[in-house]
């Protein structure tokens, strides 16, 4: 096939400082985008700022003969969220693609141990942050007929111990994409919006050992995942509301779909009867990918009129 170019194209990748996000940014300018490149320049736990971390990768770009600034604000903030995108507007006119990769981990441990503030930061920086920065692009996308957003959740979503800030976190970046797809989706729109769980070497990998860290580098660089966040942020990406684990070489769809299960339509049932039919609730060689929320209520026997949900919701 031909080869894929951003000629024409504005991206926002936050957290591109380093590792993933400097590999996005990396990718989408040697193939023709302006890129803003977004880092608050903190540490592992989000805390502290510099702007160098930014201004590197940005500098690197320039060498390299492609067009990028740098940016130090926050994710973690409305006024943050919303200078981000009006720099990129003031500099270019336009934003097209977005990449929301910014995230930190602060909540690890058992779950007594974690604090209020550890939660708010987890959630405030890759679910807030991922909300703010559509938030910030999403009406220009919808206005303009196109866009592309990547939002990077994690397969943390899956089960990862007690340290649930994280985990939480990534699966309401999942659920923001499921969100504005549908969104799009239902009318129309040339807006796109997919996730990634990506698997590669990263800040948290380097305080794991050299042993592991070494591993990582060696067979889950960033570099291996920038493709397939190329391709999902092109003119012809070819999917929406879809999420991809992605790492090493290689890449793989992530569903959510639900059992053709039991759907009983006896209203008094009991106990017994949720436990007599559990396997079958659970039986998964039949099943079925919900295009939104609706289709998974309309599997049950009823009478009512859900299109009329579809209205009124929007």
């Amino acid at each position: 096939m031909d080869t894929l170019h951003f000629d024409g194209r504005v991206a926002i990748v936050t957290g591109a400082g380093g590792g993933l996000g400097r590999a996005y940014a990396t990718l989408l300018a040697a193939r023709g985008a302006k890129v803003l490149v977004n880092d608050l320049g903190g540490n592992f736990q989000g805390e502290g700022a510099d702007l160098s971390h930014a201004e590197a990768t940005a500098q690197a770009i320039r060498d390299l003969g492609g067009e990028a600034l740098a940016n130090g604000d926050s994710v973690a903030t409305t006024q943050g969220a919303e200078s981000i995108v009006a720099q990129a507007m003031e500099a270019w006119g336009q934003v097209d693609i977005l990449i929301n990769n910014a995230g930190v981990v602060v909540g690890v441990g058992p779950l007594w141990n974690v604090t209020d503030e550890q939660w708010n930061t987890d959630i405030g920086v890759a679910a807030g942050g991922t909300f703010r920065l559509c938030r910030a692009v999403w009406k220009h996308m919808w206005d303009r007929d196109y866009g592309r957003i990547i939002n990077v959740a994690s397969g943390s979503f899956f089960g990862m111990g007690s340290g649930v800030g994280y985990p939480a976190a990534k699966g309401a970046v999942w659920g923001i994409t499921r969100g504005l797809a549908s969104a799009s989706a239902a009318t129309g729109k040339n807006v796109r919006v997919n996730a990634i769980m990506p698997i590669a070497a990263s800040r948290m990998t380097t305080l794991m050992g050299e042993e592991i860290e070494t591993a990582m580098q060696r067979d889950f660089p960033a570099d291996a995942v920038a493709p397939v966040v190329g391709l999902l942020a092109h003119d012809t990406a070819p999917s929406n509301g879809e999420m991809f684990s992605v790492g090493g070489g290689g890449f793989a769809r992530v569903m959510l779909g639900v059992t053709a299960g039991y759907r009983g339509t006896n209203k008094q049932w009991t106990m017994e009867d949720v436990a007599n039919n559990f396997e079958r609730a659970m039986d998964h060689s039949e099943f079925f990918q919900p295009a939104d929320a609706l289709e998974d209520a309309e599997a049950y026997e009823s009478g009512v009129n859900w299109n009329a949900f579809r209205a009124f919701i929007g």
